[in-house]
């Protein structure tokens, strides 16, 4: 059971007081003492055969039939029945949305609530999707790896000079191609092209142009001009942004301490993939094909790169039906000897912005 995962979700997505975050919690860890892991349950069916055990009615109770789990009740069956069904109930809403709220506003102004998408139907999405989605050749991220450590120790000191954190962009065996390039938040995003501004944490704020340069570079020799592969769009796998960001989701943690700012992974080539146009975004909205996706992502650059900054760690999974080698995947794309253009284009962006930020600090009053 993903025990800190769930708290968290219990607590700041349904806001549950803590005393009703220890009863849930409890109830889960009793029912998975008697039932197994609900993760397993999960990944087998969505946890559809484990709540149809835990259904008890009231015609049940009159005829006095024994409920159909295996978690003995101290007390009234069908209460103590229902009890861990809410409790179950709960926890596969946390699995479904990633940490996400279940319940949208929408519902709340009296809209159905009409059934979503069983994890079945999700597992047949991904099969469809897999062949298609594409992921640039290892030959390439490794190329860019190996620039950054060509530069790393001038492009750190340059960095801390105009008061940003290296470490969110350059970790040890770090993918991303744009040192100091973030993407704007919501509230910077009227002013994200002001050159005489300096943002915190980065060089200057990006529309998602930049994580699609070294594509653009791989697949046709030249940057990338707003127009890219018809019918399909850029997917970041794991999340960058700073408010409401999932990492607990789709990392594990090596230490106590808290991840640095993820910034790093907005134009890190080893978190994007292009994904067909027609499938609506599914990336954004179903953590399944996200943690599928990223796994796949592990699979193919996990020798060549460190995907996520330390303390970050490649998840854990429980083998399932959404292991990768379960799937079928189109061949990595792209063509390594045109990198070499795109790091002259790319260290001259970086020095740019860096003398850019050192001119407007000097310019401060």
């Amino acid at each position: 059971m993903k025990r800190t995962e769930f708290e968290s979700y219990l607590r700041d997505v349904c806001e549950h007081e803590e005393s009703t975050i220890r009863t849930r919690v409890n109830n889960c860890k009793r029912l998975a003492t008697f039932e197994g892991d609900l993760d397993v349950h999960f990944d087998e069916d969505g946890m559809e055969n484990l709540l149809a055990r835990l259904a008890y009615s009231m015609e049940d109770e009159r005829r006095g039939l024994p409920p159909r789990h295996r978690v003995p009740i101290d007390g009234n069956t069908r209460n103590g029945t229902a009890t861990l069904k809410s409790a179950a109930t709960l926890y596969r809403e946390f699995r479904q949305h990633g940490g996400r709220p279940p319940r949208s506003r929408a519902r709340k102004a009296g809209w159905p609530d009409w059934q979503e998408p069983a994890e079945a139907d999700i597992l047949k999405l991904a099969h469809v999707l897999t062949p298609l989605a594409k992921f640039l050749h290892p030959d390439i991220v490794a190329a860019v790896v190996e620039d950054n450590q060509h530069n790393l120790s001038d492009w750190r000191l340059k960095l801390e000079e105009v008061d940003i954190n290296p470490n969110i962009y350059l970790w040890n065996g770090s993918p991303c191609a744009f040192p100091g390039v973030r993407r704007y938040t919501n509230k910077e995003r009227p002013s994200f092209k002001d050159p005489k501004k300096n943002f915190p944490h980065c060089l200057f704020l990006d529309d998602n142009d930049y994580p699609k340069h070294l594509w653009a570079y791989a697949l046709t020799g030249r940057k990338f001009e707003k127009k890219g592969p018809r019918g399909f769009q850029l997917a970041h796998l794991a999340d960058h942004q700073k408010s409401g960001n999932r990492w607990r989701h789709e990392f594990d943690l090596d230490s106590q301490a808290a991840p640095p700012p993820l910034f790093g992974l907005f134009t890190s080539p080893a978190n994007t993939a292009f994904v067909p146009q027609k499938f609506l975004r599914p990336t954004d909205a179903v953590q399944h094909l996200r943690a599928l996706l990223l796994k796949q992502a592990y699979r193919l650059y996990g020798r060549v790169c460190r995907l996520a900054p330390p303390p970050l760690t490649e998840k854990a999974l429980h083998p399932s039906a959404w292991d990768p080698e379960h799937f079928t995947w189109s061949d990595p794309v792209g063509d390594v000897r045109k990198v070499a253009p795109f790091l002259a284009f790319r260290n001259e962006e970086i020095n740019k912005a860096l003398n850019a930020r050192r001119a407007n600090a000097q310019a401060a009053p």
